[in-house]
Formats: structure tokens, C-alpha cells, sequence
């Protein structure tokens, strides 16, 4: 290392090391961050201090967070970033502020950034993420101290690190609970309206590895990026410790693992656990390789796509472990024509999905326009098919699935439908292969194998305890899950009874009986809600008679021992 002349050239030390060429700062000594301090003026200040650093001086330098906990404020933003490397041996957490924030060009003028287009960010209107990256390049985030890592020679060419979970790695957390909320309650009150972890955008030439990302509010990271590389990371999104997804861990509503717009993608060595998509391919992508991936949420999905094109997309050599669904493809809207072509799974084990282990076809979601007032209705396909009576599902009649392959793919013991394949008349889904695509039921030596396994061999990022408040609140959500369907017509009714019982002026005991009928009625109630929210939805056993679903397909073939 070499000492840098401060700006009166006497050569007394400004805290600043070159290294490689490159500048490198301490957030706590250099920067002055505030390190283990949760008070309001400290996570604005904080907040502050590393958006100011990263519009002015982070081009060609190196930032390094030391082993302790530093507190943020969503809203920490920068553009135009050349050439910067950022190590978290720490923490950085989070929080919700007291009022939250959308993005706009008169917020992001106040953060003392170029004033923006409104159609310049797809950010605009949303919630501040915590942070928040575009049109930058040359970027890496990685954990290691930058006196031991930061060696250009060796970035792009380390050998594959199959130890990556033993190894300490640093955490970005959201403190998602504190926008879940209670469950369901949460949802309903803030709705979409909650900031990503972690935003790139119109960036090229990125690296993300060896770091946990934490119980993102909503989506952990929203990566538009051209040359992206993300290798030995976690990402963790839970509300219990059950093994699969309870009923109580998907109330973490939205909160996927990895979006991708972009191109030349590179991801592999990562496990993903949470409540929607553990990886979503989105609009315009194209040339991404996923591989070694262990994931645990909605699948690995292609989707959904609009009125865009997505091409020459790979994963392979993965493991989908109890995820509610496994290997998803889908489109979201008949506004306009979109396409997915030239797309191969390969070599993917899906053991015990809960709800179908492959689906190609429309979205199965809930409209955003409508999701409080009526949420099994959809254009193409909704959430609530096939259980609920009257409700459908149909592939578009304008958009295009074509050269697809499924090859080596084997579900283990799927807990409801292997697979559902939905195109239309209009729109077939066009050379769809499947080959050696294999259906297998519980007690062969491959689900025992998984069965017995250590979870924090094939997930490390579980060893992060949940720090989740209002999952103590369970009683409180029965109010959503069950009062708003079943209960409040009742209990109105019951209570406007033992209303009118009293201004008749009946017996006493009549009144004590519809007094001990209405406490009945509640703790009933209570129960029933007790019930429902410790209901663990990987429990169940295979039906063959469950749904399953292929139309609207041409020119398909299945080879090999394929169901």
C-alpha cells in the first residue's frame, strides 16, 4: 500500500490507502457512518452519508463496511458509478420509515442527484428501494476484506467454491416483517407498496457474490443488468422454521429472490427461500445460464412476460426442495403479443412440490388492479383454479411459447399435480420437448436421501435467525383469514340478536344464552383461525386424480421415460 498526499501535499494521512489503483474508505472512519446505533438520527444520517458517498466519490474506489451493524433508511441512491467495489464484512439493516417514500424526479433532486425523465427509471411511483443503483458499470459487492480480495486478476477466475455457506459472508437485510406485518393484515394495508432490497438498473458489467441478502420487504434483487455475474450468495425470506412453506411464511407476500432483465447473465452457486419466485426471468431478457442452483419458493421462473421477447435461456444441474411451485413459465396479459423461445431446463430434481411441479402457460396470479376486492379474478388464470368452483384458467390467444426442452427433470412425490401445460387454438404452444421427464413416488432411495438431509447443507442462508415480531400475533391475523370470509356476517348477526334480545326485554335467560352463544361463536372462531394459520402446506400426500392439465400444444414430443 502506498500513502496518498492529502490536499496540502505535506503527506499527513487523510485516512485514504490506494490499492490496485484504487481508492479505499471505511464507512465508519473515512466516511463517518455510525456503526450499532438505531436511533432515527442515525439511520438518516447514515442514509445521508452513503448516498453522498456514492454520487461523488465512489467512481474508482473500494468501500469497506467493518464487522459491526450499520442501520439505513431505504432510499440510499447513486447513477453513473465507474469502476467501484463494495465489501460488507457487517451488516447493513434496513428499517421502515415512519413514512414511506415514492420515487420521483423531485425526490431524487432532493437527494442532490441529476434531476431524471419520469420515464427514465421503472422505479417511478414505487417505494424507495434500500438501495438503489442505474447506469453504472464495473461494479462488484462481495464480503471478503478488500486487503485480501481485491485482486483484479482473480475476480473472474477463481475456481468454483463448493464451501461457499461455511465461509463468512456479510448480510444486507430488510427487515421485511416490518412491512409484512401482522399476517395478511400487513398486506392489506401497504399492499405492492414496499420497497426491493436491492435495485441495478441499466448497468452493465456486475458481480454479486458471497454476501446473504435478508427478508426483503419485497423484491430482493431487481437486477437490470448487461454482464451480470452472482455466485455464492443466499438469499433468505421467512416467517417460521418449518420445513417448506406454511401457510403463515407465504404471507411474505411478493417477496421474490432474484428478477433479471438484461442480458448475459451468469448465475450459479446460489440457494434461494422464500415466498414467490426464486428466480423470475422478466421482459427483454435473453443469454442467461443458471446452474447449481437450490431453491425453495415459487420455482424457477420465465415470467411473467408481457408484450416482450425472451430468448436462449438455461438453467440446469439444480435442486427445487418443497417449493410450492417448481419449474414456471408464464405470460400475464393479452394486451400484446409476447414471446419465449429457445428455453431449456435441464438436469433439475423438483422434490415434493406443493402445488404443481411444472406449469407452462399464463400467469396463475391475482390481478394488481383488483387483488382486495375480488382476488381469484384474472384475465388468463386465476390464483384460486382449480379449487374454487368457477373459476378459470386459459392459455393467451397472443402470445407464444416456441422450442422449448425439458430434459432429465424427475419430481419426487409432487404433493398435488405434476405438471400443467396450457396453450391456446390461437396461440399453440409451438416444439415443446420433453425428455426424460420423470414422475416418482415417496419411498425411493432419492426422496429419502432428501428427506434426511441437513437443510443447511442445500440452503446456508437459513442458519440467519428469523426476526420476525408479529408472527407472536398469529391470533390477530385469523381476523383477515377467516372474519372477512366467514365470520363477520355472523357475528353481526348474532350481535344484532342479542341486541334485540336485550331492548325486548326477554328473560335473563335468554340473554345468558345468547351472550354464551356469541363468546362460543368467537372462540370458534379463534380456533378455526389457529388452525389455518399453522397449517403447513407441505404436508399431504400424492393423488393421482389431482388436476392436470395439457392443451393448446403442436408439434410436442416426449422421449425417454418421460410420464
Amino acid at each position: 500500500m502506498m500513502q496518498i498526499l492529502d490536499g496540502d501535499g505535506d503527506g499527513s494521512s487523510n485516512n485514504r490507502d490506494m490499492y490496485n489503483g484504487r481508492q479505499i474508505y471505511d464507512f465508519e472512519i473515512d466516511i463517518g457512518g455510525v456503526p450499532n446505533n438505531v436511533t432515527n438520527d442515525a439511520l438518516r444520517h447514515n442514509t445521508r452519508t452513503l448516498t453522498t458517498f456514492l454520487q461523488t466519490r465512489a467512481s474508482q474506489s473500494t468501500l469497506h463496511f467493518g464487522n459491526q451493524t450499520f442501520h439505513f433508511y431505504p432510499g440510499v441512491y447513486a447513477r453513473n458509478i465507474v469502476d467501484f467495489r463494495m465489501y460488507v464484512n457487517g451488516t447493513l439493516s434496513f428499517h421502515r420509515p415512519k413514512v414511506i417514500e415514492a420515487v420521483s424526479s423531485s425526490s431524487v433532486e432532493e437527494k442532490g442527484a441529476i434531476v431524471m425523465d419520469a420515464k427514465d427509471t421503472r422505479e417511478v411511483n414505487r417505494p424507495w428501494p434500500c438501495i438503489f443503483i442505474e447506469h453504472s458499470k464495473d461494479l462488484l459487492f462481495s464480503s471478503p476484506d478488500p486487503a485480501l480480495a481485491d485482486d483484479d486478476k482473480n475476480v473472474d477466475e477463481r475456481p468454483i467454491d463448493r464451501e461457499y455457506g461455511r465461509k463468512p459472508r456479510g448480510i444486507i437485510s430488510g427487515h421485511g416483517s416490518e412491512y409484512w406485518g401482522i399476517p395478511v393484515v400487513g398486506y392489506v394495508q401497504l399492499m405492492e407498496f414496499r420497497p426491493d432490497l436491492l435495485v441495478l438498473q441499466r448497468s452493465s458489467n456486475v458481480v454479486i457474490e458471497y454476501l446473504i441478502f435478508k427478508d426483503a420487504p419485497r423484491w430482493t434483487l431487481n437486477l437490470d443488468v448487461d454482464g451480470l455475474v452472482v455466485r455464492y450468495t443466499s438469499v433468505v425470506a421467512r416467517r417460521t422454521e418449518k420445513d417448506g412453506h406454511s401457510g403463515l411464511d407465504m404471507t411474505a407476500f411478493n417477496s421474490d429472490g432474484i428478477d433479471l432483465y438484461g442480458k448475459d447473465v451468469y448465475i450459479h452457486d446460489v440457494d434461494i427461500w422464500n415466498q414467490d419466485d426464486c428466480i423470475a426471468v422478466k421482459d427483454t431478457a435473453s443469454n442467461m445460464l443458471f446452474e447449481r442452483v437450490h431453491a425453495s419458493g415459487v420455482g424457477l421462473t420465465i415470467g411473467s412476460i408481457g408484450k416482450t421477447s425472451v430468448s436462449n435461456i438455461t438453467f440446469r444441474d439444480s435442486l427445487l426442495y418443497r417449493s410450492f411451485k417448481g419449474i414456471y413459465m408464464k405470460f400475464r396479459t393479452e394486451d400484446g403479443p409476447g414471446l419465449i423461445e429457445n428455453v431449456l431446463y435441464e438436469n433439475i430434481t423438483i422434490f415434493e412440490p406443493v402445488q404443481w411441479g411444472l406449469w407452462i402457460g399464463p400467469a396463475q396470479q391475482v390481478d394488481n388492479d383488483r387483488p382486495a376486492s375480488y382476488p381469484c379474478g384474472t384475465q388468463l388464470c386465476s390464483i384460486c383454479w382449480p379449487k374454487v368452483p368457477f373459476t378459470t384458467c386459459k392459455g393467451s390467444n397472443v402470445s407464444r411459447y416456441r422450442n422449448i426442452t425439458l430434459r432429465d427433470i424427475h419430481i419426487i412425490n409432487p404433493l398435488g399435480s405434476p405438471g400443467v401445460i396450457i396453450g391456446s387454438d390461437l396461440a399453440p404452444i409451438e416444439d415443446i420437448v420433453f425428455d426424460n421427464v420423470v414422475v416418482s413416488k415417496d419411498g425411493e432411495t432419492e426422496a429419502q436421501r432428501y428427506k434426511n438431509m441437513d437443510r443447511l447443507e442445500l440452503f446456508p442462508g437459513l442458519a440467519q435467525p428469523i426476526e420476525d415480531q408479529y408472527v407472536n400475533y398469529v391470533m390477530l391475523s385469523l381476523y383477515v383469514i377467516v372474519l372477512a370470509f366467514f365470520a363477520v356476517p355472523a357475528v353481526v348477526l348474532i350481535t344484532l340478536g342479542f341486541i334485540r334480545c336485550i331492548d325486548s326485554r326477554k328473560s335473563r335467560k335468554n340473554q345468558f344464552q345468547m351472550l354464551f352463544f356469541f363468546v362460543g361463536s368467537i372462540m370458534a372462531v379463534l380456533a378455526m383461525g389457529h388452525y389455518l394459520v399453522n397449517i403447513n402446506t407441505t404436508n399431504g400426500t400424492y393423488d393421482e386424480n389431482n388436476y392436470f392439465a395439457c392443451m393448446g400444444v403442436m408439434k410436442g414430443v416426449a422421449t425417454g421415460n418421460t410420464w
